[in-house]
């Protein structure tokens, strides 16, 4: 969402357009500059009164022979309310200032940009006298938002994604164990099988034993009898 500001052409800028316009040649607005004190601006100015900022102009466009759509991005890890910005030609001269006695323009968070958009008339200079110098990154602001939401609209799928598998990881994790458990069931069970085979080939064995020594007895004491 863009700002539309009326901002109070300075005679340092308007001087500065005029040689431009006698060149043949359009001045060019390459920076915003901010800062955090409120009056009521005058075209005596040079500067801003309490400067805190400068930025480079990301992006913009002509909207009319005497209104600019910029945009630039106010980064760094300073944290101010903006209460003054101007606008600067390439060759540094202030071009225009805005500011307000007791109204604040926007306050930028430390460690986060602030995203700047600005509808820019220009209605008190020549028609297109003025054009953008924009920066090779060429923001345009306008996108910010859906950008945004495609962004977060990603994180997301890969977060469900991630979380997903990490379910399948879990899930896989337990089959291994379960396998593992019932693998030392079996063996367990071998052996206990084998331990019964065992037992049960020595009381045959035993059994075996028993018999034969019977038997002989028996044969011992039949042959005492007849022999008697």
């Amino acid at each position: 969402m863009s700002t539309p500001l009326q901002p109070v052409i300075t005679k340092a800028g308007l001087a500065a357009i005029w040689r431009a316009d006698n060149s043949g040649l359009a001045a060019e607005i390459s920076h915003v500059v901010l800062g955090t004190s409120g009056y009521t601006p005058n075209a005596e100015q040079k500067s801003l009164k309490a400067q805190t900022a400068k930025y480079p102009i990301s992006g913009g466009e002509r909207l009319g022979n005497s209104q600019l759509h910029l945009t630039a991005v106010a980064d760094g890890d300073r944290a101010f309310w903006v209460r003054e910005v101007g606008f600067l030609l390439s060759d540094g001269t202030l071009l225009a200032v805005w500011s307000h006695p007791t109204e604040a323009l926007a306050y930028k968070p430390a460690g986060t940009d602030l995203l700047l958009a600005y509808d820019l008339s220009l209605a008190a200079l020549p028609a297109n006298s003025v054009t953008i110098v924009s920066g090779a990154t060429g923001l345009n602001l306008t996108l910010a938002a859906p950008l945004a939401a495609q962004a977060s609209a990603l994180i997301a799928e890969q977060l469900r994604g991630l979380q997903q598998q990490d379910r399948l990881d879990d899930q896989a994790t337990r089959q291994r164990i379960a396998g593992e458990q019932i693998a030392n069931l079996i063996e367990r069970m071998k052996a206990a099988e084998q331990r019964q085979s065992t037992d049960r080939d020595g009381l045959l064995s035993a059994t075996v034993s028993n018999a034969a020594a019977v038997i002989a007895l028996q044969k011992l004491v039949i042959e005492n009898m007849h022999g008697a």
